[in-house]
Protein backbone atom coordinates (compact mmCIF):
# COMPACT_ATOMS: atom_id res chain seq x y z
CA UNK A 1 0.00 0.00 0.00
CA UNK A 2 2.74 2.43 0.33
CA UNK A 3 4.53 1.75 -2.67
CA UNK A 4 1.69 2.22 -4.32
CA UNK A 5 0.85 5.71 -2.75
CA UNK A 6 4.24 6.71 -2.92
CA UNK A 7 3.81 6.20 -6.75
CA UNK A 8 0.20 7.95 -6.85
CA UNK A 9 1.59 10.88 -5.30
CA UNK A 10 4.52 11.53 -7.66
CA UNK A 11 2.06 10.83 -10.41
CA UNK A 12 -0.13 13.70 -8.67
CA UNK A 13 2.96 16.26 -8.48
CA UNK A 14 4.41 15.57 -11.55
CA UNK A 15 0.91 16.14 -13.18
CA UNK A 16 0.98 19.56 -11.02
CA UNK A 17 4.35 20.14 -12.59
CA UNK A 18 6.74 19.88 -10.08
CA UNK A 19 8.73 17.46 -12.09
CA UNK A 20 11.43 15.90 -9.43
CA UNK A 21 12.34 18.99 -7.09
CA UNK A 22 9.64 19.26 -4.49
CA UNK A 23 11.23 22.04 -2.73
CA UNK A 24 9.63 24.39 -1.08
CA UNK A 25 7.52 22.26 0.92
CA UNK A 26 5.36 24.53 2.83
CA UNK A 27 4.44 26.76 0.07
CA UNK A 28 3.83 24.64 -2.92
CA UNK A 29 3.92 21.24 -2.39
CA UNK A 30 2.54 20.32 0.90
CA UNK A 31 -0.37 22.12 -0.24
CA UNK A 32 -0.95 20.01 -3.60
CA UNK A 33 -0.74 17.04 -1.65
CA UNK A 34 -2.97 18.18 0.85
CA UNK A 35 -5.29 18.71 -2.33
CA UNK A 36 -4.69 15.41 -3.20
CA UNK A 37 -6.11 13.52 0.11
CA UNK A 38 -8.87 16.34 0.70
CA UNK A 39 -10.06 15.40 -3.13
CA UNK A 40 -9.67 11.99 -1.94
CA UNK A 41 -12.02 11.97 1.39
CA UNK A 42 -8.86 12.35 3.63
CA UNK A 43 -9.33 14.58 6.73
CA UNK A 44 -5.69 16.61 6.84
CA UNK A 45 -3.75 18.55 9.45
CA UNK A 46 0.01 19.71 10.03
CA UNK A 47 2.33 17.95 12.78
CA UNK A 48 4.95 20.15 14.28
CA UNK A 49 8.41 18.83 14.81
CA UNK A 50 7.67 18.99 18.65
CA UNK A 51 4.99 16.88 17.62
CA UNK A 52 6.20 14.50 15.40
CA UNK A 53 7.61 11.28 16.13
CA UNK A 54 9.90 11.87 13.73
CA UNK A 55 10.76 15.10 14.62
CA UNK A 56 10.04 16.61 11.04
CA UNK A 57 6.87 18.46 10.50
CA UNK A 58 4.29 16.21 9.11
CA UNK A 59 0.93 16.78 6.72
CA UNK A 60 -0.85 13.83 8.49
CA UNK A 61 -4.13 12.56 6.17
CA UNK A 62 -6.54 10.30 8.02
CA UNK A 63 -9.47 8.67 6.38
CA UNK A 64 -11.41 5.85 8.42
CA UNK A 65 -9.09 3.34 9.97
CA UNK A 66 -5.91 4.77 7.67
CA UNK A 67 -3.42 7.22 9.00
CA UNK A 68 -0.54 8.56 6.38
CA UNK A 69 2.24 10.72 7.49
CA UNK A 70 4.03 12.68 5.01
CA UNK A 71 7.38 14.28 6.72
CA UNK A 72 9.24 17.13 5.29
CA UNK A 73 12.72 19.12 6.38
CA UNK A 74 15.12 21.27 5.53
CA UNK A 75 18.17 20.07 3.55
CA UNK A 76 21.31 21.43 3.82
CA UNK A 77 21.46 24.09 1.60
CA UNK A 78 18.00 25.37 3.81
CA UNK A 79 14.98 24.21 1.49
CA UNK A 80 12.34 22.59 2.90
CA UNK A 81 12.01 19.39 1.11
CA UNK A 82 9.12 16.76 0.76
CA UNK A 83 10.14 13.14 1.80
CA UNK A 84 8.13 10.89 0.09
CA UNK A 85 10.09 7.91 0.64
CA UNK A 86 9.52 8.10 4.19
CA UNK A 87 6.01 8.59 4.43
CA UNK A 88 4.40 6.20 7.00
CA UNK A 89 0.61 4.24 6.04
CA UNK A 90 -0.93 2.81 9.44
CA UNK A 91 -3.53 1.11 8.74
CA UNK A 92 -5.38 0.06 12.34
CA UNK A 93 -8.10 -3.61 12.13
CA UNK A 94 -11.10 -2.64 13.75
CA UNK A 95 -11.67 -4.70 16.72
Amino acid sequence: MRDHLIRELESYLHQQDFGKNWDGAYQDVIPTIRHYFVSNGFETHLLSEWESPSRDTDLVARKERLTVRIPWAVDYNGRSMVLLHAIQVNHTQSA
